[in-house]
């Protein structure tokens, strides 16, 4: 437990804020960055490029609100682009103090070594949205990165609809039916995916006969 006064408290970190789908990051990051913009707080919004549900230079969230940002090609390298960011002396606006970044987990391993080289190097807040993992419940490359390089991590709770704790991205086709192979990216909404429990994914899969997931053949 750290107290108020502790240097620790107001150290710049690297933070990951994660959760299955339809947990809100989204907005939260969006209120966030509302809150520093009444503020004068310096701050910039990113995402990765591969977030093409709705326009590219925008968040949104399902309640309906946005916010611009920059958006995150693969090849970007962000130290480098915040390091212009910060130098730029003729800039009008607040000092940088703050990323915010929606849909981590989409981030390239290298692209997350550069935000912590960012927060050490010009003790800049790093706060990263994302998930946890894929359909078939491994890690995405930036979610695992991040796990391995945070400073804070946070979990964003939300329910499956038998009532536990949901943990699994589950991907459906248009049958209604649990997928469990194919390509580790395919965007989609509350039509492609379900937060579920660990319970009841299994019982998805049994619904339809598949066998090839981690743990799906593992009887207790």
């Amino acid at each position: 437990m750290y107290l108020l006064t502790d240097k620790f408290y107001f150290m710049a970190k690297l933070r990951y804020v994660y959760s299955p789908m339809e947990g809100g990051k989204s907005a939260l990051l969006i209120m966030e960055a509302n809150n520093f913009e009444k503020r004068n707080i310096g701050f910039l919004c990113m995402k990765p490029s591969i977030d093409t549900r709705e326009s590219n230079d925008k968040i949104h969230s399902r309640l309906g609100i946005e916010k611009e940002c920059l958006t995150i090609y693969p090849n970007y390298n962000i130290y480098k682009i915040i390091e212009e960011i910060i130098n730029d002396k003729e800039s009008n606006n607040p000092p940088l103090q703050w990323l915010l970044i929606d849909e981590s987990q989409f981030l390239t391993s290298n692209q997350v070594d550069q935000l912590r080289m960012l927060v050490d190097k010009f003790d800049i807040n790093v706060l990263c949205y994302g998930l946890r993992t894929d359909f078939r419940t491994y890690c995405f490359d930036g979610s695992k990165r991040l796990f391995e390089l945070a400073d804070d991590i946070e979990e964003m709770k939300i329910s499956c609809s038998c009532g536990r704790k949901a943990i699994i991205n589950a991907r459906f086709n248009s049958n209604g039916e649990i997928v469990t192979n194919g390509e580790q990216v395919l965007i989609g909404g509350e039509e492609t995916y379900r937060p579920l429990c660990s319970k009841c994914y299994l019982e998805e899969i049994k619904k339809v006969a598949l066998n090839n997931m981690p743990y799906a053949n593992c009887q207790g």
